[in-house]
């Protein structure tokens, strides 16, 4: 750390935070955030500087010693901005919400120091991290980024001004809570799934380098093994201990963990040591040792609580926040030894302990890190033993004595700086893994420990009103508390109430909770990071997703669901269930990132086991009860205490409980059902074992919040919708022989998705516009459209504006994309795939094996929150028969055999699924089924149904084809293709034999391998001519080679500079190409808008000085042509289609009647098709109301 500057004394002298303390004397005129500093910048007209950092961040340290304490780059500072220093410790919303912005701003990247600038709004409108004082390493200097801002500021203020309020519009937006969703099981199952994918099998942890100790997800993954008998989560969750604890990230001499790993092996960490990460692998290894029994694990645990206590535990009572990386300005000096200083330390009468001990902790010559040795344990002890010719036994105590000689010779060190800052929600962390060690070790001076820092932080850090402070340091306790405060020291209280038995911890509990929930609550579920109350910031915050510790609205979750049931409020539980569903949409897409909060669906699910001990703590019958619990794996359970000596019980767990003959008792209760009271110890096992979990006990639990929808489409309900719209006599039909009457228009799924508030309107009005038919699949946006189709359905019912009953809901299984793909590629690394996957291509993967349908089909029913799925299809399942063609597998006839013997098996277990009630009726979707029967892909409804019939008897429930057609597409109509002698269309086929019809791509049609899309298109008026604009273009882009890109510094793997802006070029080669409006819109939107707008943002961002005034005006001159040139290519796809599709209206204008001639063509495409005989419902993706409007506006013209 920096020595104190007597000359300069800033604002930041009366701060009690150590890490303001450490800038107080630098010559930077700092302020603390707060209202003088706000004010002055509003009345100056002056942007911010916001530093942010931590006491024990090293490259904080390092840019102080660069430029804060720099008085050239001082008076820069001071000159041109408000500058304000923040403890992110302390101020974890501003933290929170710049850090924010500082990632959106910089392609995801962040970190300490932390450096903003913002407007006097504080809005930020430039950000990044760690700078150095000059021009170095391929970025520009702090002095560089001074000067270019306040150059900014001074003349392009506007933009400053507009990138702010956009930055702002994008942070509110991305704080503003989706929808909530259900999370169930299965996200239990697929968050394991992920960790596996990043799992490094050979040194443990998750990802490469580097790599941070992941106590959230181990805990998880401990859980699912519980829960599923999932070992290879337990495998991950040893080798990732075991590696953690041999590497250097450990303490070897002195105990506890640091930050984390610079490389994959754990051997080299970053040296600072957090409360919150001891706190929670503390906890890690009490539960790997409850959960495997393996003693090392005791052993870390043990020694990581008796560092704190030792060095992080303050005389009044709390723990400290952290120790730096440095001493004496090195990083890591304090840590790392060489074999003479080991020699030194145990003196010279003992050469031979020193040489054990650099043997077994790898402390050589040559060092392991920058000339010296981490102490780190690569080889066994055995190994080790055998190699200096010892008993392991003698071994082990050689060292253990060794440890405490080197932890006194290291003491005498000059230490690294320790951050002294007392935080509340850090140390109700720390308070949980105390009273956890005495739960499980047995030993009281944990429980002591974790009493007298609660009791501290109940009196030093409650303010009067009973809310609470967040930071306390030499007697001052000040900052109103986050949401992180009270859900930690919640759980904390109730974690030494069941280690101990002393009830006021938990009243005093359900006294934080009321507040908590008062002051943090959303409306919508789930609770914000700042209170009600709280200063007002550009947004208010709140964070679902776990970060460097667990996140706080799952915490505050799992409190308030323990509380439940240790005082039977179900108001309580409920409020848990809501917190976690408010992020179920997020949880769905990265359910790994949320472990805490699957480790409360994980309890909500089960429901706790409920432990009452009834006894006197110290009587031996008592604590050998408590010792045999202590020692199991129960992570969900409440345990109670009552002695009957103390007076009648008073929460409800344990009312009627006493003691047996006299004797201590063990009550193994759940949900109040209590089986026989346990007084020996030795039957304590055998009681806690029978109760398994739900897993095991062959029944998944429904999701958190899922109330499925009962029931199915019937006949008498879908012909009662039919009738109730003005439609109802020609715009529908019978649904094949399912009995249902459906819309000849359906609601296609394909494209929307669940966060898009317009696909949500727009399905919302097509059901209540007349369309009672919705085709979905589980591919589609990874099983987004299936999400929103339940959301909007469930919605309707609950608001009495839609039955179940008249609604027809098809989904479709088969294809293996995106999370699916994830799953049966981490399925084949365990050892266990999904059979007869075809492989395709890359990230095209099918699959239609029973096993497979057995795992979708539950996933997409959840999804869809139904009991029934009206009809379930196979998705293409031809994809085996292009695969084989394409490896030319055998004859032809034997690859069709194949495929029907698979399609067979399918059908049989969809058959299996429909006689259980899980789904209707079944079919296929097959866009091969209307080509000429010798196409080696053909697929055949004849041979489905004889399929069918193998598979469900004459009964079968073989009712849906979905296929393509359309204008241009007829094979479907004019194919003969089925029948025994191939004299029957597949339309003509299903109407014989009752199968409904759906039609899907009645708008997109395959025309030379390209698509051409059946609507009206209106090019608009040309606004420039396309050779004047290229040339424009092409004249600027020689201005850039010319004045900018020999200025320019790359990479050897960058593209050169001078072929940065080359649009003009490759726009004219492409546009040759281009088929239409759709292939133009899909090039611009996928290739040219991504790659331009990220070389201008990296620029815009990198460059500095002269360049950077250039480029800017450059920029401002070049983007307006281009997009002018864009424009103008855009309406030339736009004439072409336009050509195309307008030589389909002329073929079929004159057969259709005059009066529906003058309608677009869309609306006459969707007409036809639904006209055609044999077809049930044409399937339209109706993307928007607009779209809605338009397709079902036929509905009212009767069939051609």
């Amino acid at each position: 750390m920096s020595e104190p500057v007597a000359k300069n004394t800033n604002r930041l002298i009366d701060a009690t935070s150590p890490y303001l303390l450490q800038h107080a004397h630098n010559p930077v005129d700092w302020y603390p955030w707060g209202e003088e500093a706000l004010s002055r910048a509003r009345a100056e007209d002056k942007p911010i500087l916001l530093s942010i950092g931590y006491s024990a961040c090293h490259w904080c340290h390092v840019m102080e010693r660069e430029s804060f304490e720099n008085e050239a780059i001082a008076e820069l500072m001071n000159r041109h901005f408000v500058c304000i220093k923040v403890d992110r410790e302390e101020r974890p919303d501003l933290d929170d919400v710049y850090m924010a912005a500082t990632l959106a701003m910089n392609h995801g990247q962040g970190g300490w120091p932390m450096t903003v600038f913002l407007t006097p709004e504080q809005q930020p409108f430039f950000a990044g991290t760690y700078f150095p004082p000059e021009d170095r390493w391929g970025r520009p200097g702090f002095t560089t980024v001074l000067e270019r801002i306040a150059e900014q500021w001074r003349s392009d203020r506007p933009s400053a001004e507009a990138q702010g309020a956009q930055l702002v519009d994008y942070l509110r937006e991305n704080t503003r809570s989706a929808p909530g969703g259900t999370v169930g099981e299965e996200a239990l199952r697929a968050a394991a799934e992920q960790l596996a994918r990043a799992f490094d099998a050979r040194w443990g942890g998750f990802g490469p380098a580097p790599k941070f100790p992941p106590s959230a997800s181990l805990s998880l993954l401990l859980r699912c093994h519980r829960r599923f008998g999932d070992e290879p989560a337990l495998g991950m969750v040893r080798q990732t201990l075991d590696g953690m604890a041999r590497g250097g990230m450990y303490d070897q001499v002195g105990g506890g963990f640091a930050r984390y790993s610079t490389d994959e092996r754990w051997l080299v960490p970053h040296f600072e040591k957090m409360l919150y990460d001891n706190a929670q692998l503390a906890r890690a290894y009490l539960e790997a040792y409850t959960a495997t029994g393996d003693d090392s694990y005791r052993r870390i645990a043990r020694e990581t609580l008796d560092y704190v206590r030792r060095e992080m535990t303050a005389p009044a009572g709390g723990f400290y926040s952290a120790t730096d990386a440095d001493s004496e300005g090195e990083e890591g000096k304090f840590f790392v030894w060489t074999p003479a200083e080991v020699r030194d330390a145990l003196g010279p009468d003992d050469e031979e302990l020193a040489r054990r001990f650099c043997a077994y902790y790898d402390i050589t010559e040559k060092g392991n890190w920058e000339g010296k040795s981490i102490p780190n344990t690569p080889r066994s002890l055995d190994d080790v033993a055998r190699e200096v010719g010892v008993p392991p036994e003698e071994l082990r105590r050689s060292l253990e004595s060794a440890r405490a000689r080197l932890y006194e010779a290291r003491s005498r060190r000059v230490p690294p700086g320790l951050d002294d800052k007392v935080l509340t929600a850090w140390n109700g962390l720390m308070i949980s893994a105390f009273a956890e060690g005495a739960r499980v070790l047995g030993e009281d001076r944990d429980l002591e420990d974790a009493r007298r820092a609660a009791d501290f932080l109940l009196a030093a850090l409650r303010r009067p009103d009973g809310r609470l402070w967040r930071t306390w340091r030499a007697g001052r306790a000040h900052v109103e508390g986050y949401l992180e405060d009270y859900a930690f020291l919640i759980e904390a209280l109730v974690d030494v109430y069941e280690a101990g038995g002393a009830e006021g911890y938990l009243q005093e509990a359900e006294r934080l909770a009321e507040k908590m929930r008062e002051d943090f609550a959303a409306e919508e579920g789930g609770f914000f990071s700042t209170a009600r109350g709280h200063e007002s910031l550009i947004v208010r915050p709140r964070e679902g997703h776990d970060g460097a510790i667990p996140s706080a609205n799952a915490a505050a979750a799992l409190g308030l669901a323990r509380l439940s049931h240790h005082l039977d409020r179900a108001d309580l539980r409920e409020d848990a269930g809501r917190a976690v569903r408010a992020w179920g949409k997020a949880i769905a897409r990265q359910p790994r990132s949320f472990a805490k909060s699957l480790a409360v669906v994980d309890f909500l699910l089960e429901g706790p086991v409920e432990l009452a001990f009834v006894g006197r703590r110290g009587e031996p019958g008592f604590e050998a009860l408590r010792r045999e619990v202590g020692r199991r794996y129960l992570p969900n359970r409440i345990v109670a205490h009552h002695d009957p000596s103390a007076g009648p019980p008073s929460l409800p767990l344990l009312q009627g409980k006493t003691l047996v003959d006299g004797r201590a008792a063990l009550y193994v209760c759940r949900d109040y059902a209590c089986q026989r009271p346990v007084t020996e110890a030795s039957k304590a096992g055998e009681a806690l074992a029978s109760r398994q979990p739900a897993s095991e006990a062959g029944s998944t639990p429904p999701p958190l919040g899922e109330a499925r929808l009962a029931g199915a489409a019937t006949a008498e309900a879908t012909s009662a919708y039919a009738r109730r719209q003005r439609a109802g006599e020609t715009g529908y039909g019978p649904l094949g022989r399912t009995g249902a009457t459906c819309s000849r228009i359906g609601f296609g799924g394909y494209r929307v998705d669940d966060e898009t508030p317009e696909h949500r309107e727009a399905l919302r009005r097509a059901l209540l516009s007349g369309s009672n038919l919705i085709d979905t699949s589980t591919n589609y946006t990874d099983g987004g459209s299936e999400r929103l189709v339940g959301e909007v359905v469930a919605d309707l019912v609950r608001q009495g504006r839609l039955r179940r009953e008249e609604v027809i809901v098809v989904s479709k299984i088969g294809y293996v994309q995106g999370a699916n793909l994830e799953l049966a590629r981490s399925r084949e690394t365990q050892g266990r795939p999904f059979p007869e996957m075809v492989k395709y291509g890359e990230g095209v993967w099918h699959c239609m094996h029973p096993e497979f349908l057995a795992d979708q089909l539950p996933r997409s029913l959840a999804r869809l929150q139904l009991e029934t799925l009206d009809a379930c299809l196979l998705h293409n399942p031809e994809y085996y028969l292009s695969d084989a063609h394409e490896r030319s597998d055998g004859a032809l006839e034997r690859r069709r055999e194949e495929f029907y013997r698979r399609l067979q098996e399918a059908f049989v277990f969809l058959e299996a699924e429909a006689a259980g009630g899980r789904i209707r009726v079944y079919g296929v979707s097959s866009n091969t089924c209307t080509r000429p029967a010798g196409d080696p892909e053909f697929t055949s409804l004849t041979r489905m149904l004889v399929a069918a019939e193998a598979a469900g008897g004459a009964g079968h429930h073989f009712r849906v084809l979905q296929l393509p057609l359309n204008l241009i597409e007829s094979g479907a109509a004019l194919e003969k293709n089925n029948g025994a002698d191939l004299d029957r269309t597949v339309l003509e086929s299903a109407a014989e034999r009752g199968i409904a019809v759906l039609v899907n791509r009645p708008l997109n049609a395959i025309v030379d391998e390209g698509m051409l899309r059946l609507a009206s298109v209106s090019p608009g008026a040309q606004e420039t001519e396309l050779e004047e604009q290229f040339a424009i273009v092409a004249a600027r882009e020689a201005e850039f080679r010319r004045d900018i890109a020999g200025k320019l510094q790359t990479s050897d793997s960058s593209l050169p500079p001078e072929n940065l802006f080359r649009w003009s070029a490759d726009l004219r080669g492409a546009s040759a190409h281009v088929r239409g409006l759709d292939h133009w819109q899909a090039l611009e939107s996928q290739r040219i808008l991504p790659r331009l707008l990220q070389v201008v943002q990296v620029l815009d961002q990198s460059l500095t000085g002269r360049v950077a005034q250039t480029w800017q005006s450059w920029r401002s001159r070049y983007l307006p042509e281009l997009q002018k040139l864009l424009g103008e290519l855009r309406r030339q796809a736009a004439l072409k289609s336009q050509a195309a599709v307008t030589g389909v209206a002329a073929a079929v204008d004159p057969l259709l009647p005059a009066e529906r001639r003058g309608e677009s063509l869309s609306r006459k495409a969707l007409w036809v098709v639904a006209s055609t005989p044999g077809v049930s419902c044409v399937l339209s993706g109706m993307r928007s109301t607009d779209y809605v409007d338009d397709a079902l506006g036929i509905l009212a013209w009767p069939p051609l």
